[in-house]
């Protein structure tokens, strides 16, 4: 299954640092999709990756040009 950037981005906007499984959880999707679909984002500047290694797992968070992009999308209805 595909997901699209947006909703990946708008997950993030309301979740602060979401691991891949959380991710996955709540938009029900495998977690090998969701954690390459967070890779590109993460490689296309839109989130952040932070390792924890207490709990040996990584977190997401939404960057500045990634809640630009939400915000660009948001005003024009899409």
């Amino acid at each position: 299954m595909k997901i699209g950037k947006g909703a990946l981005l708008i997950y993030l906007r309301t979740i602060v640092d979401a691991s891949a499984s959380d991710v996955a959880d709540a938009l029900e999707i495998s977690l090998p999709t969701v954690s390459m679909a967070l890779l590109r984002l993460v490689r296309s500047g839109l989130a952040n990756r932070t390792w924890d290694p207490k709990r040996g797992v990584f977190f997401y968070s939404i960057t500045p040009r990634g809640e630009a992009r939400v915000n660009y999308f948001a005003a024009r209805g899409l």
